[in-house]
């Protein structure tokens, strides 16, 4: 099957494949559940970005005396705004990308809110007393390695565990298992 190529039979699992009939390509028209998703979507997005763009805006305004707080808030939206838009590509256009790129975007996630969890920690620990920063340092590093482990590792981790366990269709005995 020539995948620059339209098919002639449509697949019943995918609405909007194009059909060959007298060089028209026939779109079918999504069902009404998934135009209310789309709808309740797309005003739930618009109404978020709306209020992170005025509630930058205000911040950005109430920091324009100082440097470094502008830029920690021009920083913090933007990176909120990187992590709304590499998420919204994971899950609505995710189903058709490769693993390779699903890892990519599952990477940058992580890298974004990692960057998110450093931003607020070197916000919060300048204010504290040495050994406090400490602690904040510390816990923001233990969610950084914790959202690694859990998104990367743990799974590999799972998924050899299940290859291990079991043999074709034979289940290992408790013995074998160990």
């Amino acid at each position: 099957m020539n995948p620059h190529r339209p098919s002639r039979n449509p697949s019943p699992y995918c609405p909007m494949e194009t059909t060959v009939s007298e060089n028209k390509p026939e779109r079918r028209p999504p069902s009404a559940p998934q135009l209310a998703r789309r709808r309740n979507i797309d005003w739930l997005c618009i109404i978020t970005v709306v209020f992170l763009i005025t509630s930058a805006a205000n911040a950005a305004y109430r920091s324009l005396h100082d440097p470094s707080s502008l830029a920690f808030v021009a920083f913090t939206y933007a990176d909120l705004i990187l992590i709304f838009l590499c998420l919204e590509r994971f899950e609505k256009r995710g189903s058709g990308r490769t693993p390779r790129e699903k890892k990519l975007l599952k990477a940058a996630v992580w890298a974004l809110v990692t960057a998110l969890t450093f931003a607020f920690a070197w916000r919060v620990a300048r204010m504290m007393p040495r050994v406090l920063a400490a602690v904040v340092w510390t816990m923001a590093g233990s969610v950084a390695l914790g959202g690694f482990y859990g998104l990367f590792i743990c799974r590999l981790a799972n998924e050899a565990a299940v290859r291990n366990v079991y043999v074709g269709d034979v289940e290992l005995s408790p013995d074998e298992k160990a």
